[in-house]
């Protein structure tokens, strides 16, 4: 017989179902949310109400028949405690997780704490954490099942940093969804399954998330939670004027997304690009009412704002540190040096051939579309930036090129266009230095850049005939006569291996690298040093080896590309790169320095060294993009503003009016045929630093850290502390019959033997620590967290067994004790209160009520507090006198009263706080979605457990 009266299935209340009791988290039509609370495993389940026979349930009073122990008691109120939905207790994310976050990381997760609906752009400084700060945020929204489905929006090259930072610090298992991972997925999912739906957690990049059909799939799913890393790519791009034509399918797709995201994280280090329109995007965005006015003319509400937006410059955490803070600085001084070295006979030569070459290119190219004339330019400017890396990633590119005209004589058709299958949007990012997007890497776009062909037959022989002339002048620049290599390997690389083992050596291209590695080989002086290097060929696994070789040796050369650049932190790992070739991003140049120039970096100083040639567009590029971004950050304290796809360093220097010569021609004959974008400014102007500064949010957060160290304090009264974390996995290990056994100071092996654990973790467990503090000092150490399977697994184990085996039941306990004068009773009661917000939301207590047995007395807080840390003292009671005694703290007739009493006053308390909170934000704004924030009633309650106390001392 189904169920018709459904009366009680509301949010809060317990139900009974398939022989287990269910709390009913949402209810929808006739579709209901519950969650198991009756031990076991834990499981979320959706049920169809008219097809269940669902009935009202409650837990089991308990048994005063079976007089349980303290100790049995204190593991079971541990593992309730830790599982349970702590509405009220901040930061549940500091024991879910294995970071070690300093108190002002903890900023952005305090004022996430007051939003009923998350939506922060957290725009801390390069280096800051944000990476932690938003991973925190994440774990709490999933620690209170506020949220149970995340999407990571990020650069291409950042996905797999995110799936390993997730994993590493917040134990959440996140897939990676693309064109290539997806054929894996749905060879593993049954057939029409889809992907987006079926993994709770996903990681996808920006460039595959616009494409029009993945941007459907995307935009038809509701998403709990939506994090967008480097958020300044999805910015909208500046507009003059409302009629001015823009590429927007990134904002696009940001905009869409932001709509149908419950919560809302945008991540970046420089949210504003000189342009009030195209950071104001990013603020609409969080949908908070915080901006108005036009799209090209918006008008930013400071004061709304402001609680949405945490912004902290690296300057003003080192002044905090130094000021109020008893912990010692994380972040190192900076040794920054150029090292400019003049060009031998032979490079010089050499770069003028290849200027030679460009110069027949462009003028080939004239007579060609507007299109191709600018294509040609971006493919100039390509072999002029190979030629100042190295003569081997040069003779290499003439190579290609050569093979492209040996490949055409076969295939050769009149008046053809070969591009190559590469647009001008890839040849312009190639040379600048962006992403290259989904579809092709940085290294196959330069190569196809090299294989863009123009003119006619004849036009192309004549290229032949220059491009074995240019080739043969570049194979002269052997490596002694490389001016750059000898200065890295007689000077650069001697002198940072006497101030550290290991050095970082960043270069462009594949090719240098290689070139590099050789020839550092081969030099007698490093010939004993371990030589490891990472590319982007290298697949996530082959990375992670390549890294862990390097951080394990006690002395080791790194040389990389920029597939490590940006997400990979390498700050424990090393504390000195060199920049073999200056990038042309800025912000690539800044995100390569804050691999270790970062939170964290273990040694108190970083060295940072440029190689530059003398006389090269390289010099001139330096002069304006790292000494001006020096500047900008020794005068204002914040690092330089990005460059969007309307402005990039050549337009810096096209500006200054320096003399450069591209191809033989000045910047202005090659600039000629490129668009400049109506509008554009240079966004290291003094104007556009003086309104970033006057727009940006830096020092207006209003969370004070004293406000940080009252919150972690409430966190440890309700949830616990990472010592009383480790207490309860030793207890129940030791219940369990298993073995921890210590290696070292803090280091453990656990051998389980119980073989409801072996099944997931096997025999052991090696090198376990429950300080977070050890893992960071070694990675390869097991942290056991809250958020660990392990802790999660013994909480379900030990709560189904004080439920169902008498020899080791919690639900009763006695204790003789000096703490009291009176035989008292202390119930342990769970309470659920329904928050009435749109969804609603339920929040969990265990809330202790103390009682004098044969009285009326009820204890108050203090009083309370003292009775729970009581010590046992040896009692000679019989059996029956406890059982007897247990049954009267059971049965009395107010009892009932008396918890409804004491969970009103508690709803009334919490319901203050909230109403506090909701005022606070109404301040700056009425949000629709703070209506119910402070309304709560009482779903259900339970009574837990009870204990009795008895005086040492009678009368």
């Amino acid at each position: 017989m189904r169920q018709n009266n459904n009366q009680f299935l509301s949010p809060g209340s317990i139900i009974k179902n398939h022989s287990r009791l269910w709390r009913v988290d949402e209810v929808s039509d006739d579709v209901l949310t519950a969650t198991s609370i009756d031990g076991g495993n834990t499981i979320h389940r959706r049920f169809l109400i008219p097809l269940e026979d669902i009935k009202p349930g409650n837990l089991e009073a308990p048994n005063p028949e079976i007089i349980g122990n303290i100790s049995a008691q204190d593991l079971m109120l541990r593992a309730f405690k830790l599982s349970m939905l702590h509405g009220t207790a901040p930061l549940m994310s500091l024991q879910r997780s294995r970071v070690i976050p300093t108190q002002y990381q903890l900023v952005p997760v305090v004022m996430s704490l007051e939003m009923p609906k998350v939506r922060m752009l957290i725009a801390d400084d390069v280096g800051l954490g944000k990476t932690i700060e938003a991973g925190l945020i994440i774990t709490e929204l999933l620690g209170r099942q506020q949220a149970t489905r995340l999407l990571v929006i990020c650069p291409a090259n950042l996905r797999e940093q995110w799936q390993e930072a997730l994993e590493h610090f917040f134990h959440i298992d996140a897939k990676i969804i693309s064109t290539r991972h997806r054929r894996e997925m749905e060879r593993l999912l049954p057939p029409g399954t889809n992907p987006w739906e079926y993994y709770p957690f996903l990681i996808t990049s920006l460039d595959y998330a616009k494409m029009p059909q993945i941007k459907v799939q995307i935009l038809e799913l509701n998403w709990d939670i939506v994090l967008i890393d480097e958020a300044h790519n999805v910015a909208k791009p500046h507009q003059a004027s409302a009629e001015q034509k823009i590429k927007m399918d990134r904002w696009e797709l940001a905009e869409a997304i932001s709509k149908i995201a419950k919560h809302l994280l945008l991540l970046t280090a420089t949210p504003h690009n000189g342009y009030t329109d195209t950071y104001a995007s990013l603020i609409r965005m969080l949908n908070v009412d915080a901006v108005s006015g036009l799209p090209h003319e918006p008008i930013i509400n400071r004061d709304i704002a402001k609680s949405y937006i945490c912004q902290r410059r690296r300057k003003d955490v080192e002044d905090w540190f130094k000021k109020s803070s008893t912990e010692k600085s994380p972040f190192p001084e900076r040794d920054q040096n150029e090292i400019y070295r003049p060009l031998s006979d032979a490079q010089r030569i050499s770069i003028e051939k290849v200027d030679e070459l460009g110069n027949y290119i462009l003028n080939v190219a004239e007579k060609e579309s507007a299109y191709r004339r600018r294509l040609a330019r971006w493919v100039v400017m390509h072999f002029h930036k190979r030629s100042l890396s190295s003569p081997r990633a040069l003779v290499l590119s003439l190579e290609n090129r050569l093979r492209k005209y040996e490949e055409k004589k076969k295939i050769y058709e009149e008046g053809e266009e070969d591009s190559a299958g590469i647009t001008e949007d890839d040849a312009r990012a190639n040379v600048l230095d962006h992403d290259t997007g989904e579809k092709t890497t940085d290294e196959e776009t330069g190569s196809r850049s090299e294989r863009i062909t123009f003119g006619d037959k004849a036009a192309q022989e004549r290229e032949v005939a220059l491009l074995k002339e240019v080739l043969e002048y570049a194979r002269k620049v052997t490596p002694a006569k490389d001016n750059k290599l000898q200065d890295l390997l007689e000077n650069q690389l001697r002198e940072r291996l006497k101030t550290y083992p290991r050095v970082i050596i960043f270069t462009r291209y594949k090719d240098t690298l290689d070139y590099l590695e050789g020839n550092i080989k081969n030099s007698s002086r490093y010939r004993d040093i371990p030589i490891i290097t990472i590319d982007g060929s290298l697949n996530e696994l082959q990375r992670k080896e390549k890294f862990k070789d390097f951080e394990s040796s006690k002395t080791a050369i790194l040389i990389a590309t920029d597939c490590i650049s940006e997400g990979i932190n390498l700050q424990a790992a090393c504390n000195q790169l060199i920049h073999y070739e200056l990038p042309w991003n800025p912000n690539r140049l800044e995100q390569r320095n804050g691999r270790i120039d970062r939170y964290g970096q273990k040694e108190s100083k970083v060295y940072i060294r440029t190689l530059v040639m003398k006389d090269t567009l390289e010099a001139a590029i330096l002069k304006i993009l790292v000494q001006k971004a020096d500047q900008i950050r020794k005068d204002y304290g914040f690092s330089p503003p990005f460059f969007g796809d309307d402005v990039s360093v050549l337009d810096l220097i096209r500006e200054k009016g320096l003399q450069v010569n591209v191809g033989q021609r000045t910047l202005d004959d090659f600039y000629q045929a490129v668009e400049v974008k109506k509008g554009s400014a240079n966004p290291f102007s003094d104007e556009s630093i003086q309104k970033i500064k006057s727009e940006s949010f830096y020092g207006k957060t209003e969370i004070d850290l004293v406000e940080v160290q009252q919150k972690l304090k409430e966190t440890e009264r309700a949830i616990g502390s990472s010592e009383q974390i480790e207490h309860f996995v030793r207890s129940s290990l030791n219940k369990l019959n298993c073995t921890l056994i210590e290696k070292s100071s803090e280091i453990f092996n656990i051998e389980i033997t119980d073989n409801r654990l072996k099944t997931r973790f096997g025999n052991k467990i090696e090198n376990a620590t429950f300080n977070p503090k050890c893992a960071f000092v070694d990675p390869s150490l097991e942290v056991i967290d809250l958020g660990h399977s392990l802790v999660r697994q013994l909480t379900e184990l030990v709560k189904q067994s004080t439920f169902v085996d008498s020899s080791s039941y919690g639900r009763t306990a006695t204790m003789k004790t000096d703490a009291v004068k009176q035989t008292t009773a202390l119930y342990n009661v769970i309470a659920r209160y329904v928050v009435q917000t749109r969804p609603v939301s339920i929040i969990e207590e265990i809330i202790p009520i103390a009682v004098v047995l044969y009285g009326e007395n009820v204890f108050s807080r203090d009083e309370k507090d003292k009775l729970i840390s009581a010590k046992p003292i040896s009692d000679n009671r019989t059996a029956r006198e406890k059982i007897e005694d247990l049954k009267e703290a059971l049965g009395r007739c107010d009892l009932t009263d008396i918890i409804l009493r004491k969970l009103k006053e508690r709803l009334i308390e919490i319901s203050r706080e909230r109403k506090t909170i909701k005022e606070r934000l109404e301040k700056n704004g009425t949000q629709d979605w703070l209506s119910g924030l402070d309304n709560l009633t009482l779903g259900s309650n339970d009574l837990l457990s009870v204990t009795l106390y008895y005086p040492a001392q009678v009368g």
